[in-house]
């Protein structure tokens, strides 16, 4: 956990607990039950900084976009209003390399793996894929329409036999469609092999002469970006609120 100090105030280590002292700008503060926190944009870019390196700061920030707390957009205008605070160049390269739609940290750095160790083009992000007929087939982790690639990472969640089995008839349904995919297993994302495997199935993918039978969303469309969807939700939680007045205000006497 980082607690944000100040540049003045002395306080003795503790464990897992960061104490960042740089300065905060009273706009930055935001209290949650009684208690003052940093808002979001200010504790995100702490923490990118915190981590160090812009690939770190990415999956951070993948991760709070996954949450919906803020979006890219939101944070890049919200980055350019910082003035005079360490950190500034690390949190914009992190930024150029987010995306919004990863799902999870090991997603993250499994497509820094593609784009960057594999050379592949930058792959889409969770997005649903569906036969030429309608049907849904997947919602990949990572997915290069140029290529007919997808890559997953498998977590524990498919750990057991009737996951693994369900896992082998998803990856055959996707073949049979003209896909190729690589799964990587939790725990084992070494990226020198990782990136072996990619480069291999680009190539078998490249070769296939299996009809490329998919289409991206199917019949409802793609879903609407994050933008709309946190104005939309910010929205209602408004008129929530006014509701909310309206009904305690006192009636005509």
């Amino acid at each position: 956990m980082q607690v944000c100090v100040g540049p003045l105030r002395q306080c003795a280590a503790r464990d897992r607990i960061v104490f960042a002292r740089n300065r905060v700008a009273t706009s930055e503060i935001v209290w949650r039950y009684g208690v003052p926190c940093l808002n979001i944009h200010r504790s995100l870019f702490d923490e990118v900084v915190r981590r160090g390196t812009a690939q770190a700061g990415a999956a951070a920030i993948d991760m709070v976009l996954y949450a919906e707390l803020t979006s890219l957009r939101r944070f890049t205008a919200w980055l350019g209003t910082v003035r005079d605070v360490p950190g500034v160049p690390l949190v914009r390269r992190a930024v150029a390399l987010s995306v919004e739609g990863v799902e999870s940290p090991q997603e993250s750095r499994l497509r820094f793996a593609w784009m960057f160790g594999a050379g592949l083009p930058e792959p889409l992000c969770n997005m649903d894929v569906h036969s030429t007929s309608g049907a849904f087939l997947a919602r990949p982790d990572l997915f290069s329409p140029e290529l007919g690639l997808i890559g997953e990472y498998d977590g524990e969640v498919h750990s057991g036999a009737a996951a693994r089995g369900h896992d082998h008839t998803r990856v055959d349904r996707l073949r049979d469609h003209g896909l190729e995919v690589v799964s990587v297993v939790g725990g084992q994302l070494d990226e020198r092999e990782v990136v072996k495997r990619l480069r291999a199935a680009a190539r078998r993918a490249q070769r296939s002469q299996v009809e490329r039978d998919w289409v991206l969303h199917g019949p409802n469309g793609p879903r609407p970006p994050l933008d709309w969807r946190i104005d939309a939700r910010l929205s209602w939680l408004s008129s929530k609120r006014r509701e909310l007045q309206l009904r305690d205000m006192p009636g005509p006497m």
